[in-house]
């Protein structure tokens, strides 16, 4: 029965591949060591070793076993490829992503540019306006002197072709 079991492991072994295991694994020697008195107290790894090599539904011929442990392996293999499937997806939709961004952010760059210049230009119009307003408010009293002198210079005119003078009201 052991080199049925020794066996099956050894079909496994190639076909499960080699994983390292992190367990300590404690032999059971046929000869007790003359001066060292045996120990009667329980290993904590018993259990451990015990289960090792059991599946939980407690299958005692081996070829079950093996079948089990090789229908569980394919299933981690598709599970594996399925995830790396979605990986390989998201990566290439984070590249997108990504290229999305520096555009956007190329876009961004140059419409703070723009309204920069806008709001400077802007800016310089309201100057401009100001400067405008204020030479042509300045000039008022200046244009309203040179209209007066035309109107009394065409009523000089007036009486020197005839004209009979009306009497106006002078407004300063």
């Amino acid at each position: 029965m052991k080199t049925i079991v020794k066996l099956a492991l050894m079909a496994l072994i190639p076909a499960a591949g080699c994983n390292v295991v992190e367990e300590r694994i404690i032999y059971e020697s046929s000869q007790a060591p003359a001066a060292a008195q045996p120990n009667t107290t329980p290993q904590p790894n018993a259990e451990i070793i015990g289960r090792r090599f059991v599946d939980t539904d407690r299958q005692d011929d081996a070829v079950q076993s093996a079948v089990t442990w090789a229908n569980k392996y394919k299933e981690v293999v598709e599970q594996n490829a399925e995830l790396r499937d979605k990986q390989n997806q998201l990566f290439v939709e984070n590249t997108e992503l990504k290229q999305q961004l520096k555009a956007t952010q190329a876009d961004l760059q140059r419409t703070q540019t723009e309204l920069k210049e806008a709001g400077d230009f802007l800016q310089e119009m309201h100057v401009e306006l100001n400067k405008w307003k204020a030479d042509v408010l300045g000039f008022r009293d200046e244009m309203r002197q040179a209209q007066k002198a035309q109107l009394q210079a065409l009523g000089r005119i007036l009486q020197i072709l005839g004209a009979e003078p009306v009497g106006l009201p002078e407004t300063n």
